[in-house]
């Protein structure tokens, strides 16, 4: 459900989609800021309707204290894209990934097993000289991918409908810069959106897959 573009060709996209014409209302940089401006709208509706689909696993890796960060800078994972996390999973042994127990108030005083606990980016383990037992993964939300105009050939990836839901709102935003009418795109833009809220609703698939990291799903 994934589809691959480029700033650039969005872009071109959009100038054609508004005639612009060489006007000069709507230069890369612009567009590229109302691309992002789109992407982070997007990102927020796409959350709730299957956050599945952007959901990833960071690279394994093995802690060398009870806490780390997953965005501050190496020895930390450094994640540019971290937005929040979706549960942890131990290599108990090879190829054999297995859901942590998250850490929960009401287990603060109880004897246990391993268990993880974020607070803001940064991961804690309990208990705290449990940190280096396994290698772990985190599996994550990551934020919208940003653009800029100094990496217009730079591909990414988007939900498959989304790069229209884009072109559209940024078509009615350069519209306006060229004292154009813009509700066409806007409605155009709601189509897309609704249309792309169905899809991915319907399309979840197998969600415990990755959803299942909760207390009562894990194996510690």
């Amino acid at each position: 459900m994934l589809t691959t573009t480029t700033p650039q060709a969005l872009i071109d996209d959009i100038k054609a989609l508004t005639d612009e014409d060489g006007y000069g209302r709507g230069d890369n940089t612009q567009l590229c800021t109302w691309i992002n401006a789109e992407l982070t709208a997007a990102w927020a509706w796409i959350t709730r309707c299957n956050r599945d689909i952007i959901t990833k696993a960071t690279s394994q890796f093995t802690m060398t204290s009870a806490t780390i960060s997953m965005t501050a800078a190496a020895p930390a994972l450094g994640l540019s894209d971290f937005l929040y996390p979706r549960g942890v999973d131990a290599l108990v042994s090879t190829d054999t990934w297995k859901p942590i127990r998250k850490w929960t108030f009401v287990t603060r005083n109880q004897i246990y097993g391993i268990c993880y606990r974020f607070i803001g980016d940064t991961l804690y383990i309990y208990p705290t000289d449990q940190y280096s037992t396994y290698p772990l993964r985190v599996w994550y939300v990551h934020s919208a991918p940003a653009v800029s105009s100094a990496a217009l050939a730079t591909a990414f990836t988007l939900p498959i409908g989304l790069d229209e839901y884009i072109k559209q709102g940024c078509a009615a935003k350069l519209r306006i810069r060229l004292d154009d009418r813009a509700d066409e795109h806007r409605q155009l833009q709601a189509e897309c959106k609704q249309n792309l809220q169905i899809l991915l609703r319907t399309g979840k698939g197998d969600q415990g897959i990755i959803a299942d990291v909760s207390e009562d799903g894990s194996t510690f």
